[in-house]
């Protein structure tokens, strides 16, 4: 029974590992679900045609989604306990991330009402913790109430955001977001000391990208069903599967490479341009997998229009405007997302050391740009090859570079 109730004070952040817990992971869990769910509407707004009001609501939607997993994590760093009452609430979040994931397809179609309701009661359950912590413990009192009341007082914003509806409920939506934004930094001001430990941080991250991550590997196995269902050898959506595991392994090993917890030791400014700044790797890197899959959807569609039309010259035309309407839009998201998953990767690397070097990020993601630029000229198929390729170049020359003394050595650099 000693877990059942204990103090929520200050986590010890002098502590040399701080490993994720077992209540974090399941947490974790249910944001595979909604990013799943936000990917999806995604994909299909790709595949029908409507790219450019898919990827503006994909954006938008995935801030929520982002800040409610953001928030616990740096709650959970500062003081979660792993007790029975922090057990509670943490269950009683996740049911509210899964009643928010729930709400993503009628929020896509523009009834954010049932979304923002359910967003606001999922984040109650924080909120109450971060009370439960101020009562607690009263050197970070103030830290936690700031974080208590700037929660409280969003949720309620986003609530009549959606309420209110149109050009009101924008700048409301705004004014929520802003106040959201603001409160981490007004709520680390009014603490004495370090309130996270660089570790745990850095491993929730990375645990956060991997899940966005298995975005891409879904869309490798969608593909791959699509083979095995059609009886065939299909080459080219085997192209584009193994390009995007490739593209997915790529992101993977530059996203580790690049980031370490330097950032978040070294001032509190770059820890928080750290912390925001991984909006646009975990989008991004979400999008990806979106993009593999109406890909792959275009190149499926081309010869199943084809075969219903009894091989007729309507029945090709429109197989091939298939593949290259959801294909190319497809393969020009994967290139475009990939482009900004490097830029943020470059700018928070850059954010963690001034004179790191940079240019093997940035050269590759303008590459990706002028493929996206590209696509129909050359074709998505290509495209994505070329994205395949140039991730790898990303990945491949990634350096660590570490000043000390080694051997009389002023700076060693490790290729990985």
């Amino acid at each position: 029974m000693t877990n059942v109730l204990r103090r929520a004070v200050m986590r010890d952040h002098t502590v040399h590992e701080r490993p994720s817990t077992p209540l974090e992971l399941l947490f974790d869990l249910c944001f595979v679900v909604a990013v799943a769910f936000l990917a999806a509407e995604l994909h299909h707004g790709l595949a029908g045609g409507h790219a450019i009001s898919a990827v503006a609501a994909y954006a938008l939607l995935f801030v929520p989604i982002w800040w409610a997993w953001m928030s616990y994590s740096w709650f959970a760093t500062a003081f979660s306990h792993d007790d029975a009452i922090t057990r509670v609430l943490t269950l009683a979040q996740m049911g509210g991330v899964l009643a928010l994931a729930a709400a993503i397809p009628s929020a896509t179609r523009g009834e954010l009402v049932p979304f923002a309701v359910a967003y606001a009661v999922m984040r109650l359950p924080l909120i109450l913790n971060w009370l439960r912590s101020a009562y607690a413990d009263p050197v970070h009192r103030a830290f936690a109430v700031t974080y208590a009341a700037g929660s409280t007082v969003a949720q309620l914003l986003w609530v009549a955001g959606a309420l209110a509806g149109g050009g009101g409920g924008r700048v409301v939506f705004v004014a929520a977001l802003l106040v959201e934004l603001a409160t981490p930094v007004l709520a680390v001001r009014r603490s004495p000391d370090r309130v996270f430990h660089p570790g745990h941080i850095a491993e929730r991250y990375g645990l956060f990208t991997i899940i966005v991550l298995g975005e891409t590997i879904l869309a490798v196995s969608t593909g791959l069903v699509e083979v095995v269902e059609d009886g065939l050898v299909a080459a080219d959506v085997l192209l584009a599967v193994g390009c995007a595991l490739v593209i997915a392994a790529a992101l993977w090993w530059a996203y580790f490479a690049a980031l370490s917890t330097e950032a978040l030791e070294r001032n509190r400014a770059a820890a928080f341009f750290w912390g925001y700044g991984h909006y646009a790797i975990f989008a991004a890197i979400a999008a990806v997998g979106a993009g593999v899959r109406a890909l792959v959807q275009g190149l499926t569609a081309a010869p199943a229009s084809a075969a219903s039309a009894h091989g007729s010259g309507a029945g090709f035309a429109v197989g091939v405007q298939a593949e290259h309407g959801a294909g190319s839009a497809g393969a020009i998201t994967v290139a475009v997302a990939a482009a900004i998953a490097l830029f943020a990767l470059a700018a928070m690397a850059r954010a963690a050391e001034h004179r790191r070097p940079i240019g093997h990020l940035i050269g590759p993601a303008i590459g990706l740009l002028v493929a996206a630029a590209a696509t129909t000229a050359m074709g998505p198929l290509v495209t994505l090859a070329l994205v395949a390729v140039l991730c790898c170049g990303a990945a491949a020359v990634v350096r660590n570079v570490h000043v000390g003394e080694r051997d009389g050595d002023t700076a060693v650099v490790e290729l990985w």
